[in-house]
């Protein structure tokens, strides 16, 4: 078999080729693991930040809404920054439902926990600030609330809780992105995970 080397500069040209091949391989793998590690730091200081919160609930109700908030309009800039697994970002999104009031079919949903937020009027002064969040929270689709906030108890009732909830998810991610994906491709990667 021949390589085609027949000089010493031929076999230093193919050596600088496979080099250069390792190198980019490397920087590939540095680049995954530095990817992982950030998607790992932001998820560990949020879950901190949630904890937190969660042991925050003996202040004011408007502190308290307020400090969900920030939290909360961080995590929508780390998942619009893809600082976060997808999968990650759904089940969080999920959880935030129960949290944040909507506007939907032209009407005002309140909170489901938090009661700073019952009103419309305290929501507007309490998201004057927070643009990303009333963005995420002006629903531009069909989607029935009240079914969204259903306990899950019930078998039948859940799966209805779950399509409406994935709309609302599919809803947030386009609003975040930005339509870099299609909605239909949207929706599909978000069955594979809720």
């Amino acid at each position: 078999m021949n390589l085609g080397i027949v000089s010493v500069k031929d076999l230093i040209e193919l050596l600088s080729y496979v080099v250069t091949i390792v190198s980019l391989i490397a920087l590939y793998i540095a680049y995954k693991q530095s990817t992982k590690q950030i998607h790992f730091s932001v998820m560990t200081k949020c879950i901190q930040d949630y904890r937190n919160f969660l042991k925050s609930e003996e202040l004011d109700e408007s502190r308290h809404a307020m400090e969900y908030i920030e939290l909360i309009n961080e995590e929508l800039f780390y998942l619009e920054k893809n600082y976060l697994p997808f999968e990650v970002a759904v089940e969080w999104i999920d959880g935030m439902i129960d949290y944040l009031p909507f506007y939907a079919n032209g009407r005002f949903q309140a909170s489901k926990n938090l009661s700073a937020l019952n009103s419309e009027e305290k929501t507007r002064s309490i998201l004057y600030d927070y643009p990303r969040i009333k963005k995420i929270i002006a629903l531009n689709t069909e989607i029935n609330l009240e079914i969204a906030f259903l306990d899950s108890f019930n078998e039948g009732l859940r799966l209805q809780r779950q399509a409406e909830r994935k709309k609302i998810i599919v809803h947030i991610l386009m609003t975040l992105k930005k339509k870099r994906t299609s909605q239909k491709a949207l929706k599909k990667k978000v069955e594979k995970f809720y």
